[in-house]
């Protein structure tokens, strides 16, 4: 099976997309591309690795390797009340069960990918146009693409 990441891509906007959706309060504003801030889940490359379960990353004819994408989901934090930060935190484990869920029943993103492996989500304070955010990220690792090595 050929790995089509950009394929791949688009089946995993579309479980983001239901995740957002499935919240008490949806998350809409889902894309592909840099979190610019506000409440929005944003996905982009996050560079090459070792492809998940393969024994090695050469082959006779090139080297095999994985492409990991990163998923953030964000809120903004005007305030450090108990109430907001705790309607947050409710958000972000429901996000994160959406998330896992979704994309580990689909573990090939519609048969684009032949494996693939996600982090658990980690949460962290950021500042994005000084404006204070909690982010709740994941790594995701696509198996594998094969590079051509001319001996």
């Amino acid at each position: 099976m050929a790995n089509d990441i950009p394929t791949a891509l688009t089946v995993l906007a579309t479980h983001l997309t239901a995740a957002g959706a499935a919240l008490p309060d949806p998350i809409l504003d889902v894309d592909r591309g840099l979190p610019t801030g506000g409440r929005n889940i944003r996905y982009y490359w996050g560079g090459e690795f070792d492809p998940p379960h393969m024994g090695g990353n050469s082959d006779l004819d090139g080297e095999m390797v994985g492409q990991r994408f990163i998923i953030a989901a964000l809120w903004p934090l005007s305030d450090l009340s108990v109430e907001q930060v705790t309607a947050i935190d409710i958000e972000m484990q429901l996000l994160a069960g959406q998330i896992r869920t979704r994309i580990l029943n689909d573990s090939q993103l519609g048969g684009n990918v032949t494996d693939l492996e996600l982090s658990h989500a980690s949460p962290d304070l950021v500042f994005i146009g000084n404006a204070r955010h909690v982010a709740l990220s994941w790594d995701l690792d696509l198996a594998y693409v094969e590079y051509p090595v001319n001996p």
